[in-house]
């Protein structure tokens, strides 16, 4: 009896061992399999050779009518769009997407593409870069996928025309998160959306009509808000500078150097004054850009001043101070992170540098939003003017102090493939992971990453035939 028992349990333990070889047999390469990156050049390829641009991964969660109808809308496109659908949990992290994209983004500038739109799906989830509209189309996933409900084709076809509406200049409307629009791709908007808008009014469209005037006085009211908000903002730092120049007037009048101290002296006063009148005739955030410009250049002289009538070197021409450009032009970069965010290198001035460096908090330019004070740089993209004046005449700084901040999704730098400016390409790359990746969100709901890895810039080059 104890002979056939131990026999039995020596069977069922060798069967139990057999089965679990063979669970470790089968789910090894499955894994291996699931952890295998996308092949770059197996796409690119598909959407070469089968002059279709959307390319189709074993899994991916699209079924066949979605894949025809996003089909249909990309061969309308105006602009090419490259689609990569990939199944769900094909990239690892945030990170394997960004090399994923740069990785395609660089094989189609190698097939001479000219100017394009990466898109990738991994499962519900949507990765977008592009080199014609810049950062906005990380924007534009985003509202796509909010305004998806579940569905990828509608979201896909939604974001596509979006993109057209950008490359035609139509930026408010590919930006308005209110707006969805047609799968007619091509006209971004044009002939059936005016159909569907005569027969919408036949059907008794003055409802329509009468709840587009809301929303456009809604819009409207809003953006009257922000241009007040950012006006009053720009007005302090023309204050502040005019009061700047009011204090050393003496000094100028008794400054040994009295031609280049002069000279550097009616500099600040004319920029002080172009400001004031420009902001006068401001009607729009866009045209704010232009006074932060002359208060750049008044500041610098300003600076200067200052440096002639102490007896000290002229300082170099540098972007402002990043944590507030009423500090005037800064010093040198300092390393630093906001809160909760990656370190990157900011120029900054003395005072604000020394503050950073001993661990404390530089004094941060606020505005109000909402009844709250925030950073100007987490304000909202209606200050991306305000900020593209003081810092757009220095090259790529912008792309790499304002990673993962608000305004880094609305400016753009280069496509990514090298070239940033000397001392800020560190910070863009370390200030990934606070950027959210690459944009977009998620078709089937929630889980947003805002994010800010897609680039303006001009990959050169154009169409060397076919259509692919």
């Amino acid at each position: 009896m104890t002979t056939d028992l131990l026999r039995r349990a020596g069977s069922a333990l060798l069967a139990l061992l057999t089965g679990v070889l063979v669970l470790v047999a089968f789910a090894s390469p499955a894994s291996a399999r699931a952890a295998a990156a996308p092949d770059t050049n197996e796409i690119v390829s598909y959407w070469k050779d089968k002059k279709d641009r959307l390319f189709v991964e074993s899994g991916s969660p699209l079924t066949s009518d979605q894949q025809s109808e996003i089909r249909d809308a990309l061969s309308e496109s105006k602009t090419r769009i490259y689609v990569a659908a990939l199944a769900d949990s094909s990239i690892a992290d945030e990170a394997a997407a960004g090399n994923l994209i740069n990785s395609l983004g660089q094989a189609l500038e190698r097939e001479g593409r000219g100017k394009f739109t990466v898109v990738v799906l991994d499962g519900t989830r949507i990765y977008s870069r592009s080199n014609l509209i810049g950062r906005n189309a990380a924007t534009l996933a985003d509202l796509a996928a909010s305004a998806a409900n579940g569905d990828i084709a509608a979201g896909m076809k939604d974001f596509i025309n979006r993109v057209n509406l950008a490359a035609d200049g139509n930026r408010r409307a590919a930006l308005d998160p209110d707006s969805t629009v047609s799968s007619d791709s091509g006209g971004g908007g044009g002939f059936g959306v005016l159909v569907g808008i005569l027969v919408l009014f036949l059907a008794g469209g003055v409802g329509l009509f009468l709840y587009s005037r809301k929303k456009q006085r809604e819009r409207e009211a809003r953006e009257a808000a922000e241009l007040a908000a950012v006006k009053q903002t720009v007005e302090e730092d023309i204050t502040k500078l005019g009061e700047e120049i009011t204090e050393l007037d003496t000094e100028v009048k008794l400054a040994a150097s009295q031609a280049d101290t002069q000279a550097d002296w009616q500099r600040a006063l004319d920029a002080y004054e172009r400001a004031k009148a420009e902001l006068a005739a401001v009607k729009h955030v866009d045209q704010l850009r232009s006074v932060t410009e002359a208060l750049e250049e008044g500041r610098y002289a300003l600076a200067c001043v200052r440096a002639r009538v102490n007896n000290q070197p002229v300082p170099e021409r540098r972007p402002p101070c990043f944590f507030n450009p009423q500090h005037g032009p800064s010093v040198r970069d300092v390393r630093w992170a906001p809160p909760g965010g990656a370190p990157r290198d900011v120029p900054a001035c003395a005072a604000d540098a020394q503050r950073v460096e001993q661990g404390f908090d530089p004094h941060i330019r606020e505005v109000m939003v909402d009844g709250h004070r925030r950073p100007y740089y987490d304000a909202g993209p209606a200050y991306a003017p305000y900020a593209y004046g003081y810092y757009g005449g220095f090259g790529d700084v912008m792309t790499g102090m304002l990673v993962g901040t608000m305004l880094g999704s609305m400016i753009g730098g280069g496509f990514g493939f090298g070239g940033f400016g000397a001392g800020y390409s560190a910070g863009y790359a370390e200030g990934v992971q606070d950027a959210g990746g690459f944009g977009g969100g998620d078709f089937g709901g929630g889980d947003w990453s805002g994010g800010d890895w897609t680039s303006g810039g001009d990959f050169g080059g154009g169409d060397f035939g076919g259509d692919w």
